[in-house]
């Protein structure tokens, strides 16, 4: 109907009757018209039209804030008001569907807890959806947080950093307060009142925390007590809450050691590191000696327990304190006066209480100290102190088909060489070899049991194991080689920490020597060693004296 309209710019300007004021009345009149008698042009598109507005709620960090309420509003045709809402999803999205006739301004309100965010934005039907939105609520921020809000939760103070196990003398109950605050900072009040909960992020054993729930005071205060139980290690506590929202926060890990008690018999152990060293070869080698402590609960004692030592040879350290595990270490030198037939008394003791000799478990620990002063422990071991090697063979001359006999030992006590001392044996010749004690590495000197009154070399358990050997020169099947077998020497060699000493054997000259004493041309021993005949056969080298 609208082409119908005449064309006005058509008329001519030049006519008196249309220009001005009456031309203004022709439209006029023709407006009249086409309203009377419905006569109109469609330019709507007909009906109302779907538009959507997505958008997205983050905080003042940034993060997506989940099941934030979303509420729409606009004005409508019909000069209505209209009213959506919807909420956020886990990722902070949300998108809402909206229907509209003519281009209208829409309010979109975003909010949570006690934030809110708005923005306004036009919606047209022409336009299917706008462009994504974005608001930020201020919540999540550490500096946008509402001041007097619960926003964290540090520990205040703390009783002690160290706690002892039950039944053992000590204190062994800690007491910690946490604090919760807001913002700034500042401890929230009885109005934002939260209950704490305690746990532990760590525990060891049977330790034990009470209350477990505790609600702040009028400071934002809540304290938990820490009992020990009977085992010893290291404690994490963890004090947890939770927002008006609902988000959960905690503290940072609190840590709290639980020592072991006092000494107890039962768990009280000294050792060298070596039980044989070569402490007679020179002054000044040292031979550490550990001590290692625990509680009648089998846990390390509490550091810094000391542990007294003496010696009845050498120098030795005279006390040592216990560390984290009950260990304690002092050194003993090899110095005057060196012991009468080689081997050391070395004792270690402490102080524990009345109930030291206390047995938790009879089957492990069956009898107590009685030492007289039942609070005094104690305990003694033996250190053998060791001398220059020392060699005597039977017999003393390289010989085909001959079974050796070879003793190795120290030459002041005939006691057994430090640990690590390699005795090598080998023969040469035309189709000839050693079998038997060829190849030796010497292990430590070990000792019968306890002797508290003193040790001697009649102590040592395996003396025999590590001082005499066989051998046998024989012929060799396996090498093919033309001739008969012939010897030419047999060389024992000994390396170790007390020193070396070789000695070489050659055949005894025909006509020569007799009489089981070696002859100047059958034996070759290492240069400055002394070698002695023995009457019964046979003959001792002994090495240099280098002291």
């Amino acid at each position: 109907m609208c082409a119908l309209l005449p064309d006005l710019r058509s008329v001519p300007m030049s006519r008196p009757l249309l220009s001005g004021f009456g031309r203004a009345c022709i439209l006029a009149a023709i407006a009249s018209v086409m309203i009377l008698s419905g006569v109109g042009c469609d330019v709507g598109g007909g009906g109302p039209s779907e538009v959507t507005i997505p958008g997205r709620v983050l905080d003042a960090s940034s993060n997506p804030v989940e099941k934030a309420r979303v509420t729409l509003e606009f004005t409508n045709s019909s000069d209505e008001q209209v009213e959506r809402t919807t909420t956020t999803d886990t990722s902070g999205h949300f998108s809402e569907t909206i229907e509209v006739e003519e281009a209208v301004e829409v309010t979109i309100t975003a909010s949570k807890e006690d934030a809110s965010a708005q923005t306004v934005r036009q919606a047209s039907p022409e336009v299917g959806s706008v462009s994504e939105l974005a608001l930020t609520l201020g919540i999540g921020g550490e500096e946008n947080r509402e001041p007097g809000r619960p926003t964290d939760i540090v520990l205040q103070s703390q009783s002690t950093n160290g706690i002892r196990v039950q039944e053992s003398g000590g204190t062994s109950i800690a007491r910690l307060t946490f604090q919760v605050v807001d913002s700034t900072g500042n401890a929230i009040g009885v109005d934002q009142a939260v209950d704490v909960n305690f746990r532990f992020a760590q525990q060891p054993g049977d330790a034990s925390l009470t209350p477990s729930t505790v609600t702040t005071n009028g400071e934002g205060q809540a304290t938990v007590n820490v009992s020990s139980g009977k085992t010893a290690g290291v404690v994490q506590l963890v004090a947890q809450t939770e927002r008006p929202d609902g988000t959960e926060f905690q503290s940072k890990p609190v840590s709290l050691t639980i020592h072991g008690g006092l000494p107890n018999k039962c768990h009280f152990s000294l050792g060298p590191g070596q039980f044989n060293f070569p402490g007679l070869t020179e002054f000044g080698l040292t031979n550490p000696v550990r001590v290692y402590v625990g509680d009648k609960y089998g846990n390390p004692v509490v550091p810094g327990t000391s542990v007294y030592f003496s010696t009845n040879a050498g120098i030795i350290g005279g006390s040592a304190q216990t560390g984290q595990q009950g260990q304690g270490e002092v050194t003993l030198s090899s110095a005057h006066p060196l012991p009468d037939s080689g081997v050391a008394t070395i004792r270690a003791e402490t102080v524990g209480t009345d109930d030291v000799n206390t047995i938790v478990d009879p089957d492990n620990c069956p009898e107590p100290a009685e030492t007289g002063n039942e609070n005094t422990i104690f305990d003694t071991i033996p250190v053998l102190f060791s001398g220059r090697p020392e060699v005597k063979v039977t017999p003393d001359s390289a010989e085909l088909d001959q079974t050796y006999t070879l003793s190795v030992w120290d030459a002041e006590y005939h006691n057994p060489l430090a640990p690590g001392t390699t005795i090598q044996v080998e023969a040469e010749g035309t189709k000839v070899k050693a079998t038997g004690s060829t190849e030796v590495t010497l292990g430590d000197t070990a000792f019968n049991a306890d002797d508290d009154d003193g040790f001697s070399p009649r102590d040592i358990a395996n003396k025999k194991d590590l001082t005499r050997f066989t051998f046998r020169v024989v012929e060799d099947l396996e090498v093919d080689e033309s001739g008969d077998p012939k010897i030419e020497t047999v060389t024992i060699t000994v390396s170790g920490p007390n020193g070396d000493l070789e000695v070489v054997l050659t055949p005894e000259p025909t006509g020569g020597g007799g009489g089981g004493q070696a002859s100047p041309s059958s034996l070759t021993p290492t240069p400055g060693a002394t070698v002695h005949p023995v009457p019964s056969g046979g003959v001792v080298i002994r090495a240099p004296d280098e002291k």
